[in-house]
């Protein structure tokens, strides 16, 4: 009995150690498998990383040589329009600034709000008009004012100032329709008053004031409308002072100007700090050139001479054009961050623009970082493991099966043994019993024979002696 105990006890720990270690070994098998993920997801990624690091190089390369080609079409830039091998050299979208003695000119053109100088030469009050100003402002006599002005006004050197001043001579004589009608022939003048504002400009604004006052209000809402188009077509050279006074000044004409264009705001800014540059170059007797990314990623590129300083604006996409990636890079994406930019998040790399004098660094990412073969690679992978995996499971299984088969034929095997002695041991243990009981009543039988023979021969014994 105690020997089958034993082997069963030792069986079923047999079999807690055979599921120990296929447990064991199927956790060893999850265990390589994640660990060559993991490697195979270093390799792939540090392949991602190189040919990432390869395509940003190529790229920063092209970079670099467009730029350069621009920079020397710059230095060969003297007057616009550029001849078409020029303008070859150039992506479409680029506009061209020269800024020189000879004015400001664009390419293709573009209309000036205002500008940093005004072309041409200011006209400088005549002695004539000396008397006029004494007859007008001290003596108020008018209309001999009037007579002076009038030869003034058939002179081309005084002319201009001849017709404001009879137009504002005329208002205050409550002649309010001439003077409408000599400020609308004022409207036509191209020159300069010695303010800087040209009396077309200084004319307009008369008219819309005097209509407003007569209260013809359609009439100087039109006025105002026609001053306002003007204003933005840059019709007339500016300063940006001057520029925003008549602008503010629309309000006071009934007309709700709001802001002028921000874009257009923005190039009259940009063609005023070229200026400033050249009158810097022009005064230290050098030349300097530079590379600026605007506030809108647009590019600006200018060359400054003592002569002229030619400039190229180029559009917020010029990187589009300059960047050109391989047939095979259809998952690269690149974008310009600005300094002090947080890097962004994903598979990315960086390359700083330092090197081509621009500020910020271009960011190239990733969108499919692993390929289809790494894919292929990786499913195969984990299906085999999987399958191992399953092998060792079953397997076990199987042999945990058997075993426990096993156990309950042994068991089976001892349980009939045990109830085959139990059927043994009942009939003989009756037997014996009654043969127990049949040798204690022939004792007992035979004792009370004995008994009764010794009485019957002490009884004649006794009767004789009696």
């Amino acid at each position: 009995m105690q020997p089958r105990i034993l082997r069963e006890i030792s069986a079923r720990r047999w079999l807690s150690v055979l599921l120990a270690g296929v447990v064991c070994l199927a956790g060893w098998q999850v265990w390589l498998t994640v660990r060559l993920l993991e490697q195979d997801q270093n390799l792939e990624t540090q392949r991602s990383h190189d040919r990432l690091g390869e395509i940003a190089d190529l790229a920063m390369a092209q970079l670099t040589g467009s730029l350069g080609d621009w920079d020397l079409g710059l230095h060969e830039l003297n007057s616009l329009p550029p001849s078409p091998s020029m303008q070859a050299r150039f992506p479409n979208g680029f506009t061209f600034i020269l800024v020189s003695e000879k004015g400001i000119s664009t390419y293709p053109h573009r209309q000036l709000l205002f500008t940093p100088v005004i072309p041409g030469a200011r006209n400088e009050l005549s002695e004539s008009f000396e008397p006029v100003d004494e007859l007008e402002l001290r003596e108020k006599q008018y209309d001999r004012a009037m007579a002076l002005l009038k030869p003034l006004v058939l002179k081309s050197a005084t002319r201009a100032e001849a017709l404001l001043r009879l137009a504002r001579i005329e208002y205050k004589t409550n002649q309010a329709d001439a003077a409408l009608g000599v400020n609308k022939d004022l409207a036509e003048e191209g020159a300069i008053a010695p303010s800087g504002t040209p009396y077309a400009l200084l004319a307009v604004s008369a008219r819309c004031r005097i209509l407003r006052e007569l209260g013809r209000q359609g009439d100087a809402q039109l006025e105002a409308a026609n001053l306002r188009k003007s204003l933005l077509e840059g019709r007339w050279p500016l300063s940006r002072e001057t520029f925003e006074y008549h602008w503010a000044s629309l309000n006071s004409l009934g007309l709700d100007a709001g802001q002028p264009p921000q874009d257009s705001v923005d190039f009259a800014v940009l063609v005023s700090g070229l200026f400033s540059r050249w009158q810097n170059a022009r005064s230290q007797g050098s030349n300097t050139s530079s590379r600026q990314l605007q506030p809108e990623k647009s590019l600006l590129l200018w060359n400054a001479t003592s002569d002229r300083i030619s400039a190229l604006l180029a559009p917020p996409d010029w990187l589009t054009s300059s960047i050109k990636l391989p047939a095979n890079s259809g998952d690269i994406r690149w974008k310009l961050l600005s300094p002090g930019a947080a890097k962004g998040a994903g598979f990315t790399v960086t390359r700083t623009l330092a090197e081509n004098e621009i500020p910020g660094r271009l960011e190239f990412s990733s969108v499919q970082p692993l390929s289809g073969a790494t894919s292929s690679r990786r499913t195969l992978l984990i299906g085999g493991a999987t399958l191992m995996l399953m092998v060792i499971l079953g397997a076990g299984y199987v042999v945990q099966s058997a075993i426990n088969r096993e156990l309950r034929v042994a068991q089976l095997q001892s349980d009939f043994v045990a109830a085959v002695s139990h059927e043994f041991r009942a009939p003989l243990t009756t037997l014996r019993t009654i043969t127990n009981c049949w040798s204690n009543t022939a004792f007992q039988m035979n004792r009370a024979a004995s008994r009764a023979t010794s009485s019957s021969i002490v009884k004649p014994r006794a009767c004789i002696a009696w």
